[in-house]
């Protein structure tokens, strides 16, 4: 039987669909390929200063692809030709705006993550000028007015067409959409085990920032780098995990406890002070400062006791360390490519372990205070999930004194509001303080700027750099004071003040003089106007996670066992961060240092964590508190 051929009329409707979607392949195709080149432009330039070869877009085909294949499908889904181009070429502009920035600053390049900070525009204003912010933000918008236009006109046209072509247009779409989804979500959970995409890697090369950002991004191209870090994963189940091993767990640490009518945080106010950007200068080999900016900080560690911290990264990463102090958990146990945990792990849920919740088992409650956006890593969802009764922003601060022309609410102003709070509480209260003074970018904020000297960079570097050490005197200042007053209160009073990392204003001679693991510790003082144990510890360096048990420890309160294990890491295994381990001596170790004794504690702390953070919660009850998920 012969077949009956198509009729002309029939293949001229397959005709112009399939001549339409062809021109969108190849636009797509020549779009994708500029976008990736210009977001990897950046990378490029700043790679290069470090000695690293370029990148081409034509050397990550597979994630070249992506992007042509995406780029393609939305095109022909949506109908929407010029509309998607700009779009797409408007992305690409203001990304390749942003992370020259971002380099500039911090030498890091863009991260899924910071997505988060376009409903902040306040704070990206305030880090760059408004123009670099605005400008390509308009000429996005002129672009894609002209393109609204372009395919208003284009489907004007289309509509001419007969009712069948209109139909396989539909048809053709309604068909590619599953696939345009199915994309998307497997390049969404890049980080997932055994994911399709990332398969078509090599897996020794995409190996998410175990040296760094700038040379993830600048080995793999930004396609697969932003990929890598995209937040699907937050641990990997560890070996044996399930109710058996957490109750061994809970039996190991819930033995030989104190009498239940000892004396407890939650018996006590407790105020916890992360203080933006306070570090310690004087420490830096290759810089002389004319005074001391943290002469006070050092007066009253005689009278409690004090250390370092080490910040999860130079420059940035405040709500990673609140993350730690507040939780007890450590960013060196979950997956790399988690840079906020507020954003990627709490932010969404309705409850999550923290003192927050501790405290409130007991009857206690918890304030926040942050004088700057509460929208700014997800803080209102993290304080509601964590139980927070309140939070403070900046809106909630009406009668504040500028310090010279620094843009911040000042340390002062904050403090003065923490102490409003607790006279007004009329039961045990933990007030979680985290402070703006010190952000940069620092303009010569002040009048009288401390003299420096050494390798302080040229002029514009100079200023900066003294203008956050006259900051660092003034936080010195408002924190005297601020204890001063809590020293004459009635109610017994406990103080945790850390410092979250260094600025990213240090200039890059200083940095190199200085080994990496200098320019993230920053100092941490234990401070309460009741007795406390050995008066003038010294404590050496410490992980953020330890900083509340050891607050408990000195005023001799009892340890839950949760803190009794997060205190058993610090004392066997030391600051567990992203890929080494400090010592208390300051001295860096990696995993493969560690004895067989050091594993399983470090096991035991990976297990719990697991469990509170993404698995069943099994032994949170029995660990820390009466928790309800």
């Amino acid at each position: 039987m012969s077949r009956t051929p198509r009729s002309p009329r029939h293949r001229d409707r397959w005709t112009a669909i399939s001549r339409s979607a062809w021109t969108d392949v190849a636009l797509a195709g020549a779009v994708a390929y500029l976008a990736t080149r210009l977001l990897g432009s950046s990378v490029n330039r700043a790679a290069a200063d470090r000695g690293m070869p370029r990148f081409d877009p034509l050397d990550d085909l597979v994630g070249l692809g992506l992007v042509w294949i995406l780029v393609a499908l939305v095109m022909i889904v949506t109908r929407q030709r010029w509309l998607v181009l700009s779009a797409v070429a408007g992305i690409a502009v203001a990304g390749h705006v942003a992370q020259r920035e971002k380099l500039a600053v911090l030498e890091e390049p863009l991260l899924p993550t910071d997505l988060g900070f376009l409903g902040n525009p306040g704070f990206l204003t305030s880090q760059t000028s408004a123009s670099t912010v605005v400008l390509p933000f308009v000429a996005a918008g002129v672009v894609l007015l002209i393109a609204v236009v372009a395919d208003r006109r284009r489907r004007r046209r289309v509509s001419t067409a007969s009712a069948p072509v209109r139909r396989r247009r539909r048809i053709v779409s309604l068909v590619l959409a599953p696939v345009l989804a199915l994309t998307t979500a497997v390049a969404l959970d890049f980080n997932r085990p055994g994911n399709s995409l990332r398969a078509l890697y090599d897996p020794d090369e995409i190996d998410c920032c175990a040296w760094g950002q700038l040379e993830n991004y600048a080995v793999n191209g930004f396609v697969a780098g932003f990929l890598s870090n995209v937040p699907s994963l937050v641990m990997r189940p560890p070996d044996g995990y399930g109710r058996a091993r957490i109750e061994e767990i809970v039996a190991r640490y819930t033995d030989d406890l104190p009498d239940d009518d000892g004396t407890r945080l939650s018996d006590l106010d407790v105020v916890v002070v992360l203080s933006e950007s306070v570090a310690d200068p004087t420490r830096l080999d290759g810089l002389t400062i004319d005074r001391d900016p943290l002469a006070r900080l050092r007066a009253r560690s005689a009278e409690g006791w004090s250390g370092q911290t080490v910040a999860t990264y130079y420059g940035t990463g405040t709500s990673t360390m609140e993350w730690q102090v507040l939780t007890g958990q450590s960013i060196g146990l979950v997956e790399p490519q988690i840079f906020s945990p507020y954003q990627s792990i709490v932010a969404g849920s309705s409850t999550y372990p923290s003192i927050v919740g501790w405290l409130a088992a007991y009857g206690g409650e918890a304030v926040a205070v942050h004088p700057f956006s509460g929208s700014m890593y997800q803080r209102r969802s993290v304080y509601d999930a964590f139980g927070f009764e309140s939070f403070l922003d900046q809106g909630d601060f009406s009668d504040t004194t500028p310090l010279g022309t620094n843009p911040f609410i000042s340390d002062t102003d904050t403090f003065t509001t923490t102490l409003d709070l607790l006279e007004a509480a009329t039961t045990s209260t933990l007030v979680n303080v985290v402070t703006m003074q010190n952000h940069s970018p620092f303009f010569g904020w002040y009048p009288e700027l401390p003299a420096i000297d050494g390798l302080v960079g040229d002029a514009d570097e100079a200023v900066q750099l003294a203008t956050w050490i006259r900051g660092l005197e003034l936080s010195d200042l408002a924190l005297e004071e601020f204890l001063g007053a809590l020293a004459t209160r009635e109610r017994p009073t406990v103080v945790v003040y850390y410092g979250d990392h260094y600025p990213p204003v240090l200039p890059t001679g200083l940095r190199d003089a200085n080994t990496e693991i200098e320019t993230l510790l920053t100092p941490v003082l234990l401070w309460s106007n009741v007795d406390v144990l050995d008066p003038g510890r010294d404590l050496g360096v410490v992980d953020p996670t330890d900083l509340l048990p050891l607050a408990a420890q000195m005023v001799g309160a009892r340890l839950p066992p949760y803190y009794r294990l997060v205190q058993h890491v610090q004392d066997v295994v030391g600051s567990v961060g992203r890929g080494q381990i400090v010592a208390s001596d300051g001295t860096v170790r990696s995993d493969d240092d560690l004895t067989p004794e050091q594993r399983q504690v470090l096991d035991d702390y990976r297990q719990v964590q697991y469990d509170f953070a993404v698995g069943a919660g099994y032994g949170i009850d029995a660990l820390w508190y009466d928790w309800v998920p």
